[in-house]
């Protein structure tokens, strides 16, 4: 018939190395008539008689009870342990009720907060398949649009106005400059952004002096990620602070003790601190030698020498700022969710313009995407552009681990980039405008000194 047997988990819960759990049976032997040990073969691996203590379990050991009804030993079916999820605050102090519901934890009593776990912020993963499934999508693969041109007066227009924007930069370069030749080209900005979502959950307390308290009576308080909350805007940055419902409970003090006040640290609960004019002696004496009473400790209540505490009073106790006097807090669990715009993005530049003049200029948008998961680029003229894209993306998937991808889009544009040839006294020389704002860049421009003052730039 069947019997009833406990089962000991022997492999830590944090091994995940793979592979099987290793059980042992702890139950009645028939032959030995004392708590035994098998291994599911019937072979003794150890026993243990009626003398002495029991060993005692290694820490690192989480154990669960079954019970295995209408099933003969050692053929039996286990079903897989609860797991307490080290996540949840309300979960690390005290022991928490829990059930299994299809594979769900389901809370059922909260512990008590304690004053050390105050404002400590625990990052709560997002559950399994909060991302979005895949969608199928057609990426359309078109030409790039031409690039615009800009004339010789303009490009000379453009350094003139960059020069005079520079300290100690002659003019009559820009002037007098013979430009040769001018070619156009564009430089790719392909830019990445996700909109993450973190959950972080904490202790807080409020002073409590009366009120209702939305506490476990109420019902069942949901999981971190069961809480409703939204952004204000998709793609900026924001910060809410909720309190989780049902978590409140009332707590006495845990600065003042209940007492509702706290002892003073300018004069110690004396209600009194030393007279600095007379030095505690009460009397003042003059140049003469005549002496008369301390004119600022005169009138204390607690004698001549002697003056009133300003701090507290004169009553050597002050209130208490966490529970405002009133000796209660309300104690409840506080869940801070963050909004936050991540980007990356990647450059392809043309001749010797630095990537980060590209970033500061407009362009024209060539492609943009947005939508709860994006695809990576594969039909961009660039190829450049689309091994950025695969890359950048895989990155962003993998990087939030702790955070839930609420949306992404991803765009490139393309920065007009015009370099322009010239020579001046026989020099030959470049610079480059870009932009549709006509930017200048021009690192070797032969006048960057006037009236023998030089500036390093």
């Amino acid at each position: 018939g069947g019997r009833r047997a406990q089962v000991r988990i022997t492999k830590p819960l944090s091994d995940t190395s793979g592979g099987e759990f290793t059980f042992e049976i702890i139950e009645n032997h028939p032959t030995w008539g004392l708590s035994a040990v098998e291994d599911g073969s019937g072979t003794i691996i150890q026993k243990r008689g009626n003398r002495g203590p029991k060993p005692k379990r290694p820490p690192e050991r989480k154990r669960f009870k079954e019970v295995i009804e209408d099933e003969p030993f050692p053929n039996k079916l286990l079903t897989r342990p609860t797991v307490i999820d080290p996540y949840l605050p309300w979960q690390q102090h005290n022991h928490v009720d829990e059930e299994l519901c299809e594979g769900s934890l389901r809370l059922k009593s909260y512990p008590v907060c304690e004053p050390d776990c105050y404002d400590i912020n625990m990052s709560v993963p997002p559950p399994h398949g909060s991302l979005e499934e895949d969608q199928e999508r057609t990426e359309t693969r078109g030409p790039l649009p031409p690039s615009p041109q800009i004339t010789e007066h303009q490009a000379r227009a453009a350094l003139l106005a960059h020069v005079a924007d520079r300290c100690c930069w002659g003019s009559g370069a820009a002037k007098r400059m013979v430009i040769s030749k001018i070619g156009y080209d564009s430089a790719f900005h392909y830019e990445l952004q996700s909109f993450t979502e973190k959950r972080e959950t904490s202790w807080a307390f409020t002073p409590y002096g009366g009120g209702d308290i939305d506490g476990p009576s109420n019902g069942a308080a949901p999981l971190p990620w069961d809480v409703e909350a939204r952004p204000s805007h998709m793609f900026h940055d924001e910060v809410k602070v909720v309190q989780v419902p049902h978590t409140a409970s009332v707590k006495e003090c845990h600065r003042c003790k209940g007492t509702g006040s706290l002892q003073c640290s300018e004069c110690h609960g004396k209600g009194w601190t030393r007279c600095l004019s007379c030095h505690g002696d009460g009397w003042y004496t003059d140049s003469t030698g005549y002496k008369e009473r301390c004119f600022y400790c005169q009138s204390s209540t607690h004698g001549h020498g002697r003056q009133d505490c300003l701090k507290c009073n004169a009553k050597g106790r002050v209130a208490c700022p966490p529970c405002d006097s009133y000796g209660q807090i309300r104690c409840f669990i506080r869940l801070t969710i963050t909004w936050k715009v991540n980007t990356s993005e990647h450059i392809v530049g043309k001749g010797r313009l630095p990537e980060t003049l590209v970033k500061e200029v407009s362009g024209q948008v060539a492609f943009e995407e947005e939508g709860p998961h994006i695809f990576p680029l594969t039909q961009f003229p660039d190829n450049t552009i689309n091994l950025a894209s695969a890359q950048l993306v895989n990155n962003h998937k993998n990087a939030f681990i702790d955070e839930r991808i609420v949306g992404q889009r991803h765009q490139v544009r393309i920065v007009p980039v015009a370099e322009v040839e010239y020579g001046f006294k026989g020099a030959p020389g470049k610079f480059w405008v870009y932009g549709y704002e006509n930017k200048v860049h021009s690192p070797s421009y032969p006048q960057t000194c006037c009236w023998g003052c030089c500036t390093i730039m």
